[in-house]
């Protein structure tokens, strides 16, 4: 990951983080990530300007704090999809969590497909 990808936080309000890039903005939806060990994922939902953008954080924040470098994974949030998945119970990570076997025969997607390729069969791209 290049100097281009790292933001620092500028503001902290319960879920919602504001984040500077100097060089390069993260289009809307992508993940980011920040934190001791990179444990605090972040989505960004809006650019304010050409410098910051403010994401949802889909992990707690406690630690987060103003100055803390974050990185740009360069990605959407993505799911598992495929037969492998089928009565298969998963977090919102995509990570299995019902202590199964590990997933094989799948597709890792965007979860902010448009409803047309959300309906296609998950055999088809």
């Amino acid at each position: 990951m290049t100097n281009a990808n790292l933001g620092v936080v500028v503001s902290v309000r319960g879920s919602v983080v504001d984040i500077r890039f100097d060089e390069q903005l993260p289009p809307i939806y992508t993940v980011l990530r920040t934190g001791p060990e990179k444990q605090i994922v972040i989505e960004v939902l809006s650019q304010l300007d050409a410098h910051r953008v403010r994401g949802i954080a889909l992990t707690p924040t406690q630690g987060l704090a103003r100055g803390m470098a974050v990185e740009n994974t360069g990605g959407p949030l993505k799911a598992p999809v495929g037969k492998g998945i089928l009565s298969r119970m998963f977090d919102v990570f995509g990570n299995a969590i019902d202590r199964g076997a590990a997933l094989t025969d799948i597709q890792w997607r965007s979860v902010h497909r448009g409803s047309a390729a959300a309906c296609a069969p998950f055999h088809q791209v």
